[in-house]
């Protein structure tokens, strides 16, 4: 994870190359805006997806990092059919591969959950959506103009995209779900060192495009007022310099926050060269990443209705050299397809009907298998790819001031609640007899003690402690560490400099 959460911020500056896919200006016959912006009124569609990952590793790396190239490599994922309604409706049928192992899944949402399904899944898991406004606390929202908002958004963007140096427009014949078709085919090429540029021409473009700028912020008002009102907004807006506008006066306030956001946008053209020349000598790995080895590729078949019915992209992105991320780049590929367009689909819903909600439940790792047939391949990436049942604890030598350990005749005692649960253990207080269970969560083990004794019961066996449990001065009953976590299915070792490791596989 350290690697990843080091590496990632080196792709943030790629990202933005997927908005840089045409412009404004006519390609070979083909109005490109009308291109990006045909599938804005799609109401019911049905499409493919495939998605795989290339990682190329750097040189001299070791056998773990190869081994972890080797796995992103594996990965891909192949959506074989989509399916959305006219009323908003969606499902999709595909599967996850994943070291030459592959998981069908499939996957519904309507408004009321999205449903998921998986092979070896004992039932399917939901996450509901109905009602999903109030328990985000959100009020006045209207869904119903969030399509409104994505369109006016999209058009304000694509409108004001520049041109990207490689770019061109050829008629092609293209067999779409087994159909021959005539075809636009739109070509573009972007590499990291263009990208800059093009930022930069694009911001230009959003400076001068008043008319579009005011539309477009006038559009999130009429979206974003009854949130306001309903949040009591006023001393937020009186922070950001709207104090003497009521919060009713649409036109004054659009007026203020498009001269205070094209403002901003001229500030930062003013400064843009000199912050990046800033940019590249503070973080030269950028280097690396702005240059021509990094390039993405599109191709969008699009009929004469402007809708695009085919569609790769090539995303290369090349990687600094560095012991965090030990690749030289990494590249994701993508082809889909869409046919039936606007015409008759059906959803095909999966029933919540024995579904585990998860909204309601937070699952321990010994909870997640046990919702997968044992041998499933699920099941085995999980436990032994991923290895999701693995724990690691460790107790400091002196002064440990969450576990408070105590050493008694050569015997590490520990509160038994806390080391329990954090091994992810079920305990159970019987106030009658005096006793606790503690249920292992993974193998379902058990192991009972009891205040006063010195005879623990694991699995039914007893077993012989060196003095009896005992109740600190907290309340906390404590056992021996080592009965209570090899019961667990941990190892308790002890290093050179007396911190004591606990690590269940």
């Amino acid at each position: 994870m350290r690697r990843l959460k080091k590496g990632t911020k080196w792709l943030l500056p790629v990202l933005a190359m997927l908005l840089i896919l045409a412009g404004c200006q006519t390609v070979g016959g083909l109005d490109v805006n009308k291109a990006l912006l045909g599938d804005l009124d799609v109401k019911s569609v049905e499409s493919s997806t495939t998605l795989s990952l290339k990682a190329v590793p750097a040189d001299g790396i070791s056998a773990e990092d190869l081994e972890m190239v080797e796995l992103i490599n594996s990965f891909s994922v192949n959506v074989a059919h989509v399916k959305l309604q006219d009323n908003g409706n969606l499902s999709a049928a595909g599967s996850v591969t994943y070291k030459q192992a592959t998981v069908p899944f499939t996957l519904s949402m309507d408004q009321q959950a999205v449903v998921f399904n998986a092979e070896g899944a004992k039932q399917p898991f939901y996450f509901p959506l109905e009602n999903y406004e109030a328990s985000l606390g959100v009020e006045g929202l209207d869904e119903s103009k969030l399509q409104d908002i994505s369109r006016l958004v999209s058009e304000f963007v694509v409108k004001n995209l520049p041109n990207p140096a490689a770019i061109s427009a050829t008629s092609v014949s293209e067999t779409v779900y087994g159909q021959q078709l005539n075809l636009t085919k739109l070509h573009t090429e972007i590499t990291g060192e263009e990208l800059p540029a093009l930022v930069k021409s694009f911001l230009k473009s959003v400076s001068k495009d008043t008319e579009g700028f005011t539309a477009l912020i006038g559009g999130l008002y009429d979206y974003l007022y009854p949130l306001l009102t309903a949040a009591g907004a006023d001393d937020e807006l009186d922070m950001l310099g709207f104090g003497d506008i009521p919060l009713e006066d649409k036109e004054g306030v659009v007026t203020v926050a498009h001269d205070a956001a094209k403002l901003a946008v001229d500030a930062l053209l003013l400064v843009y060269d000199k912050q990046l020349e800033s940019l590249y000598e503070t973080t030269p790995e950028l280097a690396t990443v702005l240059s021509k080895d990094t390039k993405l590729q599109v191709d969008l078949f699009v009929d004469s209705g402007f809708h695009v019915r085919k569609q790769n992209i090539d995303l290369t992105v090349a990687l600094p050299t560095s012991e965090d991320l030990p690749l030289k780049s990494i590249s994701v590929q993508s082809e889909s397809q869409t046919w039936n367009v606007n015409g008759p689909v059906t959803a095909d819903l999966i029933s919540k009907e024995g579904a585990l909600d998860l909204s309601s439940t937070e699952l321990t790792p010994g909870e997640t298998l046990r919702n997968f047939e044992p041998g499933s391949t699920v099941y085995n990436v999980l436990k032994d790819d991923f290895n999701i049942t693995a724990k690691t604890l460790m107790i400091e030598p002196y002064d440990d001031d969450y576990y408070y350990p105590v050493n008694i005749g050569g015997t590490t005692w520990v509160p038994l609640r806390y080391v329990a649960e954090d091994l992810d253990a079920q305990v159970k207080w019987d106030g009658a007899t005096k006793s606790i269970t503690v249920t292992d969560d993974v193998y379902g083990d058990s192991i009972v003690f009891k205040i006063g004794s010195d005879q623990a019961l694991v699995n039914g066996t007893a077993v012989k402690l060196p003095l009896p449990v005992f109740v600190d001065e907290y309340g906390d009953a404590n056992v021996p560490l080592r009965v209570l976590a090899e019961g667990l299915h941990a190892k308790v070792e002890k290093d050179e400099e007396g911190y004591i490791w606990i690590e269940r596989p």
